[in-house]
């Protein structure tokens, strides 16, 4: 997986901090022609927005399950829903490998495009990267050598984390 499609997944997941940036159809309408995924005349619904926020929700449980969450009995669903509207096709490349490409158009082409991003990171063993924050749940790509980090950035959460644990064996009489 190169590094503009791991950043635009990383974007999507992004999408949700301390506001919702793809909440209504001008915002998602905004973020998707932003990074080219829609035409600026495309229509964007209530429907999208719905359907992209369950997507970004299923997949942010998906960043949680590497590491090492239960899984959602939802993600399968919103998976099904966003191949049902624009099912991922299955291409030939120059070399005669099999990929995957969206489907579909507007909205749902742009979804499909997301998707077919969490399947190439997949395939190329880069998707158990993806993680969200141990302390405050944000999801980030883990780039270290052995894919060991919890934290999303360890100068933040992971020194907060730390001195927490700290405190509670200092409470017990541990050291």
């Amino acid at each position: 997986m190169d590094e503009a499609a791991r950043d635009l997944l990383l974007q999507f997941l992004w999408t949700r901090d301390f506001e919702d940036h793809i909440d209504t159809p001008e915002k998602l309408r905004g973020w998707l022609t932003g990074l080219s995924l829609l035409e600026p005349e495309d229509a964007v619904t209530d429907d999208d927005v719905r359907l992209a926020r369950r997507l970004r929700a299923a997949t942010r449980n998906l960043c949680a399950v590497n590491g090492g969450a239960a899984l959602d009995e939802r993600t399968n669903e919103v998976i099904d829903m966003v191949n049902a509207l624009a099912p991922l096709q299955v291409t030939v490349g120059p070399s005669g490998a099999l990929g995957v490409a969206p489907g579909g158009t507007g909205v749902g082409r742009a979804l499909s495009t997301l998707l077919a991003l969490g399947y190439q990171a997949t395939v190329d063993g880069e998707f158990p990267r993806f993680k969200t924050c141990k302390a405050c749940g944000f999801p980030f790509y883990d780039g270290s050598k052995n894919a060991s980090r919890v934290w999303c950035d360890m100068n933040a959460c992971g020194t907060k984390e730390k001195m927490r644990a700290y405190r509670a064996r200092k409470a017990l009489g541990q050291k």
